[in-house]
């Protein structure tokens, strides 16, 4: 089973905030910095995971992205 470029970068992105949930609202340049992947991409895969309740954003000085639920409920 081949998954598409934009899957596996999704799977790489959920893993970043699950691997640095503790420090709260993670912004797309961190992840970006993490991943290498590129802003712009991160901000087109976050959008579905976001209106599919996977992750919540927060807006904002301080804002960013976090998983919707904590990394050890999820399998």
């Amino acid at each position: 089973m081949k998954l598409s470029a934009k899957a596996r970068y999704a799977v790489r992105i959920l893993l970043d905030l699950a691997q640095h949930d503790a420090r709260g609202p993670i912004r797309t340049a961190d992840i970006s910095s993490r991943t290498g992947v590129t802003v712009r991409f991160i901000e087109q895969i976050l959008k579905p995971l976001k209106k599919a309740g996977m992750v919540q954003s927060t807006r904002g000085a301080a804002g960013g992205y976090i998983l919707a639920e904590k990394p050890e409920a999820i399998n």
